[in-house]
């Protein structure tokens, strides 16, 4: 082709010939250019599509919801309306988990429930994961010393906390399993996440507005103003604001990234911590939470 093109324009003077030869030759370039380009883009999405296995999601996604409370035991038609699944794919990948014991299926009410195999991966999980073990002492430092509940509170994806641990106080104890999902901006956790995290992604999550409670505008403004607090002080406080006769006191955990994905937390009645003891108790919180940062080789936010 560039030879063809080089004998139709020899009468040409050798500026023009310059010229045209130049300019043919970036657009052959281009082409070529855009020809890889189209290919890499095929080829990034041809990655994206490897990687995404439905029925690992939608497995995943069963056992997630049989984990909550309120479908701990459900039939094969609320699951699969819950989750948007068609009856016959729902029922397939249930019989595998069933087949795996990590589901479990009562042939009495046709329920299905979390099986007894999970209790062995979560054990093991416990044993493998260094943080638990590094921070659970902490923890019944904590409670023992104030008589109340501990929590070790853990960002799960973009937009939710879940508990990963507990210790609870001998008199009194709230009663939240362990596996209980939040709303990442609810309570005195959500305040720790929200002030060390960057400030356009938290208030994208604060204007999801779908916490325990809805926030109106002037509570929004409200909480977002504190968290300055929060990075100032170490520790956030919720008295009462998330659910009624109920406080909580949480310091944040750097990891060794130096990013706030768990916090530590104290929570009891409200009649229990008032004025100074809770500020007491906050700066308790946080030279724990510190110390528990410096061991897993996060830098100190305070």
């Amino acid at each position: 082709m560039t030879k063809k093109y080089f004998i139709y324009k020899i009468n040409l003077n050798i500026l023009d010939f310059i010229l045209i030869e130049v300019n043919f030759k970036l657009l052959l370039i281009k082409e070529e250019s855009g020809g890889r380009s189209v290919e890499k883009n095929q080829e990034e999405k041809k990655e994206k599509r490897k990687y995404n296995v439905p029925a690992v999601d939608s497995a995943f996604r069963i056992l997630s919801l049989l984990s909550r409370k309120k479908f701990s035991k459900s039939n094969l038609t609320e699951i699969a309306k819950a989750l948007s699944l068609t009856p016959t794919t729902c029922y397939r990948i249930l019989q595998k988990l069933e087949e795996l014991s990590v589901v479990r299926y009562d042939q009495s009410s046709k329920r299905y429930s979390l099986g007894p195999y999970l209790v062995v991966l979560g054990e093991r999980a416990k044993e493998n994961i260094l943080d638990l073990s590094v921070i659970k002492p902490y923890m019944e430092e904590l409670t023992e010393e104030t008589g109340l509940t501990s929590f070790l509170v853990n960002r799960i994806g973009k937009k939710k906390s879940t508990i990963i641990s507990k210790v609870e106080a001998e008199q009194f104890g709230i009663n939240v399993s362990v596996g209980r999902h939040f709303s990442i901006v609810d309570g005195s956790y959500g305040k720790c996440m929200l002030a060390y995290m960057d400030e356009a992604e938290a208030e994208e999550l604060l204007h999801m507005n779908d916490g325990l409670r809805p926030l109106s505008e002037e509570e929004m403004d409200t909480l977002k103003s504190e968290l300055k607090d929060v990075r100032e002080k170490g520790y956030a406080i919720a008295f009462g604001e998330y659910i009624d006769g109920i406080v909580g006191i949480a310091a944040p955990i750097v990891n060794n990234t130096n990013k706030v994905d768990m916090s530590i937390v104290l929570v009891g009645l409200t009649t229990q911590l008032q004025g100074e003891e809770a500020t007491r108790i906050g700066e308790k919180v946080k030279a724990i939470a510190n110390d528990i940062s410096f061991k897993l080789g996060g830098t100190v936010k305070n």
